[in-house]
């Protein structure tokens, strides 16, 4: 393991092969921290890494590792400590998303995905925010959405762990804002990545999707602010309108209508990043 002993302290990164995390990594090496980059596709990991470390000339660690599973928490966090630096950042961006009827999900895929959306957050957050603390530095970016705001049927459980994702971050934020720790849950709308391919939907006739790297833009500028809580795109200020004025039945039925299946649907496949 890279003896990394930087000033400005690790960033870690999961779910850092592709999308969103692939730019956290890209903006934060840009920044000049050291980088633990962690997913499950080992190649593109190593290539993710690679082009950082050349372009940025910082020390970058790949790991390749299942956060899905039980334990992964306390794996990420022997990892981070064997890095020999202290940890500055940790943004938890893994996920993967399921669409179609509830019943029709796999159960091993529900519990993949509580565990890797809520247990492994909750874990990691709770074994890297006492170094923090008692550094009076750092921050913790959980990566919700705006699907968090609203229930979805047909995303039933998708947007029930974002929901659990933004609550605890912006509960946790309050605890610790006198700590010198900065808690953010990032929320971004449809954003241009292969999430929605992954997880076999698309929202039907999008105003305008955001680019992942707009999506970081705009967390680590708010990051930098110590807002602890960024929406990014125009269906978080569509659902905060719905939330605010309509009654939940109803927009329950008005989303629902939007995102039912057009066709007989059974569970569809989808990878954790």
């Amino acid at each position: 393991m890279t003896d990394l002993n930087h000033p400005k302290g690790l960033a870690i990164v999961t779910g850092a092969s592709r999308g969103i995390g692939a730019e956290y990594a890209r903006a934060l090496g840009n920044r000049g921290y050291p980088l633990l980059l962690v997913g499950r596709d080992e190649e593109r990991l190593q290539q993710v890494g690679e082009n950082i470390s050349r372009d940025h000339r910082v020390a970058v660690t790949v790991k390749c590792l299942d956060l899905a599973q039980a334990e992964a928490a306390h794996q990420l966090f022997v990892t981070a400590q064997q890095c020999n630096t202290h940890m500055a950042i940790l943004i938890n961006n893994a996920g993967f998303g399921l669409y179609g009827t509830f019943t029709d999900m796999p159960m091993s895929r529900i519990r993949a995905m509580l565990q890797l959306h809520i247990t492994t957050v909750v874990e990691s957050t709770r074994l890297f925010l006492p170094h923090m603390i008692e550094r009076q530095s750092g921050a913790i970016i959980n990566v919700a959405s705006v699907a968090g705001f609203l229930p979805i049927p047909y995303m039933a459980e998708y947007a029930a762990t974002k929901a659990f994702l933004i609550s605890f971050s912006e509960s946790l934020a309050e605890e610790v804002h006198t700590s010198g720790v900065t808690i953010q849950a990032c929320c971004p709308g449809f954003t241009e990545t292969e999430f929605h391919t992954t997880a076999g939907y698309r929202p039907r006739n999008p105003l305008r999707a955001q680019t992942a790297e707009a999506v970081v833009q705009a967390s680590l500028s708010g990051l930098d602010r110590k807002q602890r809580h960024v929406t990014i795109g125009w269906q978080g200020w569509v659902s905060d309108i719905f939330s605010r004025f309509l009654p939940r039945s109803m927009v329950v039925r008005i989303v629902g209508k939007q995102v039912k299946p057009r066709t007989p649907h059974t569970s569809s496949p989808s990878v954790s990043t």
